[in-house]
């Protein structure tokens, strides 16, 4: 039943868009191109009847409706030619020595007012991402923010290491004989 749905909606979502080209494609030959190199990335600007009759598609307002935003990682800088760090990454989040990431709770100064202490307290707390989003995080940012990071009064200093898992454990167990 769910693979009959998903191939359906990609033959409506096909159609969809091969309706829309077809419709640019007749806009297009009937519009006249000029030819105007923009400071930039000398584009091409399409004078005519093609920006209106595109944007009052409701095919085409529907699709731009549901894309979301996209934080892409730069391949290649231009100076030295390395991958480059995302900055939201850098921002909304921060990475403990043992490679796991940890954010906050979002919306956690909106609307206090009306938050109950219990959930106000929750919002205070953060949250650890688990290991897919820990891989994507590491794939957005540089090898400068992989490296363990030393501060002077880190308030995470407790969380970089982690001792209950065997494979993390830096610190010998002790050691209780066994019991007769």
């Amino acid at each position: 039943m769910l693979a009959r749905l998903i191939i359906s909606s990609n033959t409506i979502l096909r159609s969809s868009i091969l309706n829309i080209a077809k419709v640019a494609v007749q806009n297009v030959t009937n519009a006249t191109i000029v030819e105007k190199p923009s400071t930039h990335n000398f584009s091409t600007f399409i004078k005519g009847s093609v920006n209106s009759s595109l944007l009052s598609n409701s095919k085409i307002q529907q699709i731009a409706h549901n894309i979301g935003p996209s934080r892409t990682v730069t391949k290649y800088s231009y100076r030295k030619g390395k991958r480059k760090s995302v900055k939201a990454v850098l921002k909304r989040f921060y990475r403990l020595a043992w490679g796991g990431w940890i954010r906050t709770i979002c919306g956690r100064h909106k609307r206090l007012w009306r938050k109950s202490p219990p959930r106000k307290r929750r919002l205070r707390q953060h949250v650890l991402c688990n290991a897919t989003q820990s891989m994507l995080l590491d794939k957005m940012v540089g090898s400068y923010w992989r490296r363990a990071k030393y501060y002077v009064d880190d308030p995470y200093e407790p969380y970089h290491t982690r001792e209950e898992f065997p494979l993390t454990a830096t610190k010998p167990r002790p050691y209780f004989p066994p019991e007769n």
